[in-house]
């Protein structure tokens, strides 16, 4: 398997220093989410070429893209324009920059207890805009949309039937959707359809999100079943934990709480799998 960071989990402000303490921590790959106007790829072209002049001058390659898109509800006005605009870019653009993965949503969650089909139907119909730009679509399991856990996102992924929509698996997320178990309760059910893994920790109790050793997570035995199977997907640190620096100490004076938190979470991960590139 391969690790990499989301860079706005480094710096969210400078995409240039992330990228430079990314290659400094001794890492081959980064994702991108944002660069300093906003989130990929609602930006303008030259500031997504700098991003990737970056990427390259620090020896780096990129991991996968994830534009945010259809955390919207399913009947959103919206949805048609990043469906038949946003897409196909955010897919060229990952092309372009070396990467085939792009990861998505499947829409903010509503009262009824099912989703509706029309959020399968768009499900499908982004697989296939996807695989007509040469990419691979991953469904990231996330709490306040439908396929808030694994399981409920694989369940999703397997109504389209489509070959080239698979698995963004978070267990944090799948612990804040409220799975008391992420690894090995729900993760055992569906091992063999992840195909992109993110990494974050969370902590019911305190309602919030932790380091990856502290909260509900298994995350060593996560880590090692994943390398067990054989897993060759990225792992990818997406800390998402940015305290005061009071709370946690910093693993250098000369980082953010964000930074510190994030290298903590990338020697963490390096301890239980010593050979990840």
């Amino acid at each position: 398997m391969k690790l990499s960071v989301f860079t706005d989990e480094v710096c969210r402000q400078d995409p240039g220093r992330a990228l430079a303490l990314t290659a400094g921590w001794g890492l081959k790959h980064a994702e991108l989410r944002t660069v300093r106007t906003g989130r990929f790829p609602l930006v303008p072209d030259a500031e997504i070429e700098e991003f990737g002049r970056q990427l390259r001058g620090e020896g780096l390659a990129l991991s996968g893209v994830s534009p945010g898109f259809f955390k919207c509800p399913v009947d959103d006005p919206q949805v048609r324009p990043l469906l038949e605009r946003e897409l196909p870019r955010a897919c060229e653009w990952a092309r372009r920059l070396g990467s085939d993965l792009v990861s998505c949503f499947a829409f903010a969650r509503q009262e009824q207890e099912e989703p509706p089909a029309q959020v399968i139907d768009y499900l499908g119909e982004m697989a296939r805009l996807a695989g007509q730009q040469g990419c691979r679509l991953a469904l990231e399991n996330e709490a306040v949309c439908w396929g808030g856990t694994g399981l409920e996102a694989i369940q999703l992924i397997e109504q389209t039937g489509a070959t080239n929509l698979s698995l963004c698996w978070d267990p944090g997320n799948a612990a804040r959707a409220g799975s008391p178990r992420p690894f090995p309760d729900e993760y055992r059910q569906f091992a063999q359809q992840v195909s992109h893994l993110h990494m974050k920790n969370f902590d019911p109790q305190a309602g919030r999100w932790s380091l990856m050793e502290q909260g509900v997570v298994d995350w060593p035995g996560q880590l090692a079943a994943l390398a067990a199977k054989g897993y060759q997907g990225f792992i990818i640190v997406e800390t998402h934990l940015n305290i005061s620096p009071d709370a946690f100490a910093l693993a250098s004076p000369d980082l953010s709480a964000l930074e510190s938190n994030t290298r903590r979470n990338l020697e963490f991960v390096r301890a239980c799998l010593p050979d990840v590139l």
